[in-house]
Protein backbone atom coordinates (compact mmCIF):
# COMPACT_ATOMS: atom_id res chain seq x y z
CA UNK A 1 0.00 0.00 0.00
CA UNK A 2 3.10 2.45 0.65
CA UNK A 3 4.36 1.55 -2.11
CA UNK A 4 1.28 2.42 -4.58
CA UNK A 5 0.81 5.71 -2.04
CA UNK A 6 3.98 6.53 -3.33
CA UNK A 7 3.49 6.13 -6.96
CA UNK A 8 0.37 7.99 -7.26
CA UNK A 9 2.15 11.14 -5.23
CA UNK A 10 5.31 10.92 -7.30
CA UNK A 11 3.01 10.66 -10.52
CA UNK A 12 0.80 14.09 -9.57
CA UNK A 13 4.19 16.22 -8.48
CA UNK A 14 5.01 16.72 -12.27
CA UNK A 15 1.70 17.19 -14.34
CA UNK A 16 0.91 19.63 -11.05
CA UNK A 17 4.06 21.62 -11.49
CA UNK A 18 2.73 21.95 -15.40
CA UNK A 19 -0.71 22.46 -14.12
CA UNK A 20 1.00 25.44 -11.50
CA UNK A 21 2.92 27.35 -14.68
CA UNK A 22 -0.20 26.97 -16.43
CA UNK A 23 -1.96 29.31 -14.07
CA UNK A 24 0.49 31.18 -12.85
CA UNK A 25 1.98 32.72 -16.16
CA UNK A 26 -1.27 34.17 -17.38
CA UNK A 27 -2.10 35.42 -13.65
CA UNK A 28 1.05 37.36 -13.86
CA UNK A 29 0.87 38.49 -17.13
CA UNK A 30 -2.66 39.28 -16.32
CA UNK A 31 -1.47 41.78 -13.23
CA UNK A 32 1.58 43.48 -15.32
CA UNK A 33 -0.61 43.79 -17.81
CA UNK A 34 -3.07 45.81 -16.08
CA UNK A 35 -0.57 47.64 -14.24
CA UNK A 36 0.79 48.95 -17.10
CA UNK A 37 -2.40 49.99 -18.85
CA UNK A 38 -3.19 51.92 -15.35
CA UNK A 39 -0.31 53.23 -15.19
CA UNK A 40 -0.92 55.04 -19.21
CA UNK A 41 -4.40 55.38 -18.82
CA UNK A 42 -5.11 56.50 -15.16
CA UNK A 43 -8.20 57.99 -15.64
CA UNK A 44 -10.22 54.96 -17.05
CA UNK A 45 -12.99 52.70 -15.50
CA UNK A 46 -10.67 49.99 -13.48
CA UNK A 47 -13.75 47.66 -14.86
CA UNK A 48 -13.10 48.72 -18.17
CA UNK A 49 -9.39 48.51 -17.84
CA UNK A 50 -9.53 44.79 -16.36
CA UNK A 51 -11.38 43.91 -19.28
CA UNK A 52 -8.61 45.20 -21.91
CA UNK A 53 -6.14 43.17 -20.33
CA UNK A 54 -8.00 40.20 -19.54
CA UNK A 55 -8.53 40.60 -23.33
CA UNK A 56 -4.43 41.07 -23.93
CA UNK A 57 -4.08 37.84 -22.51
CA UNK A 58 -6.18 35.96 -23.76
CA UNK A 59 -4.66 37.02 -27.38
CA UNK A 60 -1.44 36.05 -25.87
CA UNK A 61 -2.56 32.67 -25.19
CA UNK A 62 -0.58 30.44 -27.36
CA UNK A 63 2.65 32.41 -26.21
CA UNK A 64 1.69 31.65 -22.43
CA UNK A 65 1.21 28.06 -22.88
CA UNK A 66 4.66 27.92 -24.60
CA UNK A 67 6.26 29.61 -21.73
CA UNK A 68 4.94 27.66 -19.18
CA UNK A 69 5.72 24.58 -21.08
CA UNK A 70 9.02 25.77 -21.82
CA UNK A 71 9.70 25.98 -17.81
CA UNK A 72 8.47 23.39 -16.59
CA UNK A 73 10.94 21.49 -18.99
CA UNK A 74 13.30 23.38 -17.82
CA UNK A 75 12.64 22.90 -13.89
CA UNK A 76 12.52 19.32 -14.75
CA UNK A 77 15.74 18.97 -16.18
CA UNK A 78 17.26 21.31 -13.28
CA UNK A 79 15.98 18.92 -10.83
CA UNK A 80 17.35 15.46 -12.94
CA UNK A 81 20.79 17.44 -13.34
CA UNK A 82 20.90 18.82 -9.20
CA UNK A 83 20.33 15.21 -8.24
CA UNK A 84 22.81 13.33 -10.12
CA UNK A 85 23.42 10.33 -12.17
CA UNK A 86 23.27 7.59 -9.12
CA UNK A 87 19.86 9.56 -8.03
CA UNK A 88 18.26 10.17 -11.38
CA UNK A 89 18.40 6.33 -11.72
CA UNK A 90 16.72 6.18 -7.74
CA UNK A 91 13.90 8.83 -8.64
CA UNK A 92 12.67 7.38 -12.04
CA UNK A 93 13.23 3.45 -12.31
CA UNK A 94 16.01 1.20 -10.98
CA UNK A 95 15.59 -1.02 -14.18
CA UNK A 96 13.81 -1.13 -17.64
CA UNK A 97 10.24 -2.25 -16.67
CA UNK A 98 8.11 -1.61 -19.32
CA UNK A 99 9.06 -5.25 -21.15
CA UNK A 100 9.14 -4.15 -24.17
CA UNK A 101 11.61 -2.84 -26.92
CA UNK A 102 10.65 -0.77 -30.46
CA UNK A 103 13.15 -2.93 -33.34
CA UNK A 104 12.84 0.79 -35.21
CA UNK A 105 10.59 3.52 -34.51
CA UNK A 106 6.96 2.93 -36.46
CA UNK A 107 6.72 6.21 -37.93
CA UNK A 108 3.79 4.89 -40.89
CA UNK A 109 2.17 3.48 -38.12
CA UNK A 110 2.06 6.07 -35.77
CA UNK A 111 1.10 8.45 -38.17
CA UNK A 112 -2.32 5.89 -39.81
CA UNK A 113 -3.03 5.31 -35.76
CA UNK A 114 -2.99 9.82 -35.29
CA UNK A 115 -5.17 10.31 -38.34
CA UNK A 116 -7.73 7.48 -37.52
CA UNK A 117 -7.82 8.64 -33.79
CA UNK A 118 -8.46 12.53 -34.82
CA UNK A 119 -11.21 11.12 -36.99
CA UNK A 120 -12.76 8.79 -34.44
CA UNK A 121 -12.68 11.88 -32.14
CA UNK A 122 -13.99 14.37 -34.23
CA UNK A 123 -16.65 12.11 -35.09
CA UNK A 124 -17.64 10.95 -31.83
CA UNK A 125 -17.79 14.45 -29.85
CA UNK A 126 -19.87 15.47 -32.89
CA UNK A 127 -22.44 12.50 -32.34
CA UNK A 128 -22.82 12.91 -28.47
CA UNK A 129 -25.14 14.57 -26.68
CA UNK A 130 -23.17 16.88 -25.06
CA UNK A 131 -25.09 20.10 -23.31
CA UNK A 132 -24.14 23.71 -24.23
CA UNK A 133 -22.91 24.49 -21.28
CA UNK A 134 -19.94 22.01 -22.01
CA UNK A 135 -19.74 23.31 -25.13
CA UNK A 136 -19.60 26.96 -24.22
CA UNK A 137 -16.95 25.99 -21.31
CA UNK A 138 -14.52 24.51 -24.09
CA UNK A 139 -14.80 27.23 -26.24
CA UNK A 140 -13.82 29.57 -23.74
CA UNK A 141 -11.33 27.73 -21.93
CA UNK A 142 -9.58 26.05 -24.99
CA UNK A 143 -11.07 26.69 -28.34
CA UNK A 144 -11.12 30.42 -28.54
CA UNK A 145 -7.95 31.40 -26.83
CA UNK A 146 -5.80 29.72 -29.23
CA UNK A 147 -7.65 31.93 -32.17
CA UNK A 148 -6.42 35.50 -30.65
CA UNK A 149 -2.80 34.99 -32.02
CA UNK A 150 -1.62 33.84 -35.12
CA UNK A 151 -1.59 30.38 -36.89
CA UNK A 152 2.02 30.06 -36.49
CA UNK A 153 1.76 30.54 -32.86
CA UNK A 154 -1.15 27.70 -32.70
CA UNK A 155 0.85 25.41 -34.65
CA UNK A 156 3.93 25.64 -32.26
CA UNK A 157 1.94 25.65 -29.22
CA UNK A 158 -0.19 22.93 -30.07
CA UNK A 159 1.45 20.72 -32.47
CA UNK A 160 5.27 21.03 -31.14
CA UNK A 161 5.76 22.49 -27.76
CA UNK A 162 3.08 21.36 -25.85
CA UNK A 163 3.08 17.59 -26.88
CA UNK A 164 6.92 17.70 -26.05
CA UNK A 165 5.77 18.91 -22.58
CA UNK A 166 2.92 16.87 -21.76
CA UNK A 167 4.70 13.87 -23.21
CA UNK A 168 8.12 14.20 -21.02
CA UNK A 169 5.26 15.11 -18.05
CA UNK A 170 2.83 12.37 -18.07
CA UNK A 171 3.87 9.53 -20.19
CA UNK A 172 8.19 9.84 -19.64
CA UNK A 173 7.28 10.69 -15.50
CA UNK A 174 4.30 9.95 -14.36
CA UNK A 175 3.76 6.79 -15.95
CA UNK A 176 7.22 5.19 -15.33
CA UNK A 177 6.45 6.19 -11.48
CA UNK A 178 3.13 4.55 -11.84
CA UNK A 179 4.18 1.56 -12.89
CA UNK A 180 6.18 1.40 -9.75
CA UNK A 181 3.07 0.72 -7.68
CA UNK A 182 0.59 -1.13 -10.24
CA UNK A 183 0.13 -3.09 -12.67
CA UNK A 184 0.54 -2.49 -16.79
CA UNK A 185 -3.15 -1.68 -17.63
CA UNK A 186 -3.45 0.29 -14.12
CA UNK A 187 -0.75 2.11 -14.45
CA UNK A 188 -1.86 3.40 -18.26
CA UNK A 189 -5.72 3.88 -17.02
CA UNK A 190 -4.65 5.74 -13.95
CA UNK A 191 -2.22 7.79 -16.21
CA UNK A 192 -4.47 8.42 -18.95
CA UNK A 193 -6.84 9.68 -16.00
CA UNK A 194 -4.65 11.98 -15.03
CA UNK A 195 -3.79 13.51 -18.21
CA UNK A 196 -7.75 13.66 -19.19
CA UNK A 197 -8.50 15.58 -15.59
CA UNK A 198 -5.38 17.95 -15.98
CA UNK A 199 -6.78 19.62 -19.41
CA UNK A 200 -9.77 21.13 -17.32
CA UNK A 201 -13.06 21.42 -19.18
CA UNK A 202 -15.26 18.24 -19.78
CA UNK A 203 -15.40 18.39 -23.41
CA UNK A 204 -11.43 17.83 -23.23
CA UNK A 205 -11.39 15.24 -20.47
CA UNK A 206 -13.42 13.29 -22.96
CA UNK A 207 -11.13 12.81 -25.90
CA UNK A 208 -7.97 13.49 -23.35
CA UNK A 209 -9.02 10.01 -22.05
CA UNK A 210 -8.84 7.71 -24.74
CA UNK A 211 -6.13 9.75 -26.06
CA UNK A 212 -3.81 8.96 -22.86
CA UNK A 213 -5.03 5.21 -23.03
CA UNK A 214 -3.01 5.32 -27.27
CA UNK A 215 -0.82 6.95 -25.85
CA UNK A 216 0.09 4.94 -22.90
CA UNK A 217 -0.03 1.82 -24.95
CA UNK A 218 2.39 2.95 -27.76
CA UNK A 219 5.18 3.79 -24.94
CA UNK A 220 4.58 0.60 -23.38
CA UNK A 221 4.85 -0.97 -26.30
CA UNK A 222 7.59 0.92 -27.99
CA UNK A 223 9.72 1.62 -25.30
CA UNK A 224 10.61 5.12 -25.96
CA UNK A 225 9.28 8.47 -25.38
CA UNK A 226 9.43 9.25 -29.15
CA UNK A 227 6.54 7.18 -30.29
CA UNK A 228 4.02 9.13 -27.75
CA UNK A 229 5.65 12.00 -28.86
CA UNK A 230 4.94 11.91 -32.63
CA UNK A 231 1.43 10.45 -32.13
CA UNK A 232 0.38 13.01 -30.05
CA UNK A 233 1.90 15.60 -32.12
CA UNK A 234 0.32 14.43 -35.24
CA UNK A 235 -2.98 14.09 -33.28
CA UNK A 236 -2.99 17.84 -32.52
CA UNK A 237 -1.83 18.64 -36.28
CA UNK A 238 -4.71 16.59 -38.20
CA UNK A 239 -8.64 18.31 -38.46
CA UNK A 240 -10.97 16.59 -40.82
CA UNK A 241 -14.11 18.10 -42.27
CA UNK A 242 -17.73 15.85 -41.02
CA UNK A 243 -20.20 15.68 -43.22
CA UNK A 244 -23.82 16.83 -41.59
CA UNK A 245 -25.44 13.55 -41.90
CA UNK A 246 -25.54 11.27 -38.90
CA UNK A 247 -24.99 8.38 -40.95
CA UNK A 248 -21.82 10.39 -42.15
CA UNK A 249 -20.68 11.11 -38.95
CA UNK A 250 -21.40 7.30 -38.03
CA UNK A 251 -19.22 6.11 -40.82
CA UNK A 252 -16.63 8.28 -40.21
CA UNK A 253 -16.10 7.01 -36.45
CA UNK A 254 -16.08 3.63 -37.61
CA UNK A 255 -13.64 4.76 -39.74
CA UNK A 256 -11.72 6.15 -37.48
CA UNK A 257 -11.77 3.39 -35.24
CA UNK A 258 -10.85 0.93 -38.29
CA UNK A 259 -7.63 3.22 -39.13
CA UNK A 260 -6.50 3.26 -35.80
CA UNK A 261 -6.72 -0.28 -35.08
CA UNK A 262 -4.83 -0.72 -38.11
CA UNK A 263 -1.66 1.72 -37.21
CA UNK A 264 -1.70 -0.03 -33.64
CA UNK A 265 -1.47 -3.19 -35.29
CA UNK A 266 1.08 -1.41 -37.16
CA UNK A 267 3.03 -0.96 -34.36
CA UNK A 268 2.55 -3.84 -32.35
CA UNK A 269 4.10 -5.64 -35.40
CA UNK A 270 7.22 -3.63 -35.33
CA UNK A 271 7.80 -4.24 -31.73
CA UNK A 272 9.65 -6.92 -29.78
CA UNK A 273 8.64 -7.94 -27.15
CA UNK A 274 11.47 -7.98 -23.90
CA UNK A 275 11.32 -8.45 -20.70
CA UNK A 276 14.41 -6.58 -19.15
CA UNK A 277 16.36 -8.00 -15.59
CA UNK A 278 18.17 -5.23 -13.44
CA UNK A 279 21.45 -6.88 -15.30
CA UNK A 280 20.63 -7.14 -18.81
CA UNK A 281 21.13 -4.97 -22.20
CA UNK A 282 17.79 -2.87 -22.60
CA UNK A 283 18.55 -3.50 -26.25
CA UNK A 284 16.11 -6.48 -28.24
CA UNK A 285 18.38 -9.38 -30.09
CA UNK A 286 19.16 -9.02 -33.62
Amino acid sequence: MRKKLTSILLALAFPSLLYFFHTAIPTLAFAFTLARTRAQSPGLDGEFLRNQAWLAVRTATPWLIILSAILTLLVVGLIFILLGEKRQRAFTLRRFDLDTKCDRLPLLSLITAALGLGLALRAGLSLLPLPPSWIAEYSDRASSPLTGAGIMAQILCTVVVVPLAEEAVFRGLSFRFLRRGFSLPIAITLQAALFAVFHGSTVQMIYAFPVGIVLGLVYARCGTLAAPIILHMAVNAVSFPLPNAAWGQWLCLLTGIAVTAAGLRGVWAKSIMLRVSPNTSPNPPR
